[in-house]
């Protein structure tokens, strides 16, 4: 098999390494994070290394390492809070490890609605807070009975942070409002994504957010031809390329009566609104090392290691300990 990348594929050090968040104040739109998934494996490729962890903070620290497939596990609110308060979570239709199952939390209250918005389309808008005031989404979902629109692939995600009235254009022509003119109406700085596992044993999305980028760009995952940042041999690069905010249980809306937090709610196919109750980066089950003590001036090694299509490594630690990488990565076949 043909070697694609080599040597040094992701270094980390939890509360030191920085991620860009975009919802943040410019000039200190950082965050450090105790955790974060490192690498992930892009597709029809086959990753096998080492891990190091290194640790010179002074003192002894536990470290978590998970083999995962999600940027954010998306816990829902227990069965009987959903609408209809079904006894299970089976009726809800999401999509899983395609290309085409998308969700969203982003939701316009709309009022003056002119014409028909077509899913999959996309929905135009001028907001004078944002640079380049010309902003965009697609359709997701259209709750006509509620006036609401779903919207996902924002083209920045305080998109719907409007002042005054603003009109907001379908592709095909359609038209609806949002303002001070219109009561009611408002729109949320959610979340949009794929689904790569909907659990409906447990009501967990295991979620793939379309604003995490570390050696993959996931705004392009699926897409082989634009999934790479770094297809060159530049581990600063795909090392240091890290953007990333991930999914809570609350979410701003913005109202020209006033700005509110209300509690998260991701659509499902069929335009049910699913209550969120908590969010994680990984389940018990896909960590391979779950707080393992390394003590100072100690290096630990976890070999081993291998992932395939879209498999990420996620490290975490309260502490800066260091996490390297090491391996390479081989053309593989995707099943068909």
């Amino acid at each position: 098999m043909a070697t694609k990348q080599n040597g040094v594929l992701a270094n980390f050090t939890p509360t030191v390494s920085k991620y860009t968040n975009e919802t943040l104040a410019a000039g200190s739109n950082t965050v450090a994070a105790t955790g974060y998934n490192v690498y992930t494996c892009p597709g029809a490729t086959l990753m096998s290394g080492k891990l190091f962890i290194s640790n010179n903070t002074g003192g002894s620290l536990n470290v978590k390492v998970a083999i995962v497939e999600q940027s954010d596990v998306i816990q829902l609110d227990a069965a009987s809070a959903q609408p209809g308060a079904p006894a299970n979570y089976t009726g809800f239709v999401l999509g899983n490890g395609s290309g085409t199952g998308y969700t969203s939390s982003i939701v316009i209250d709309y009022g003056n609605l002119s014409g028909t918005f077509v899913v999959g389309e996309v929905i135009s808008w001028t907001n004078s807070n944002r640079s380049p005031a010309a902003q965009t989404a697609i359709l997701q979902y259209h709750d006509t009975s509620n006036g609401r629109l779903w919207l996902r692939n924002m083209s920045h995600p305080l998109g719907l942070e409007v002042s005054g009235d603003t009109t907001f254009t379908g592709a095909g022509g359609a038209t609806c409002s949002v303002g001070p003119t219109y009561a009611g109406t408002g729109g949320t700085v959610g979340w949009s994504g794929l689904v790569r596992y909907f659990d409906p044993l447990t009501g967990t999305i295991y979620f793939l957010n379309r604003e995490f980028r570390n050696n993959l760009n996931y705004a392009n995952i699926y897409d082989v031809n634009n999934e790479n940042r770094e297809l060159g041999n530049n581990n600063a690069e795909r090392s240091l390329s890290r953007y990333w905010r991930p999914v809570t249980t609350t979410q701003t809306r913005y109202a020209a009566a006033g700005n509110t937090t209300p509690a998260t709610e991701f659509i499902d196919n069929n335009g049910v609104e699913l209550l969120v109750s908590g969010v994680s980066k990984a389940t018990t089950e896909q960590f391979i090392v779950n707080d393992l003590a390394i003590a100072d001036n100690e290096v630990k090694e976890i070999s081993g290691i291998l992932l395939g299509t879209y498999q990420s490594l996620y490290v975490e630690s309260t502490g800066a300990v260091t996490f390297t990488l090491v391996g390479l990565e081989e053309q593989a076949e995707i099943p068909s």
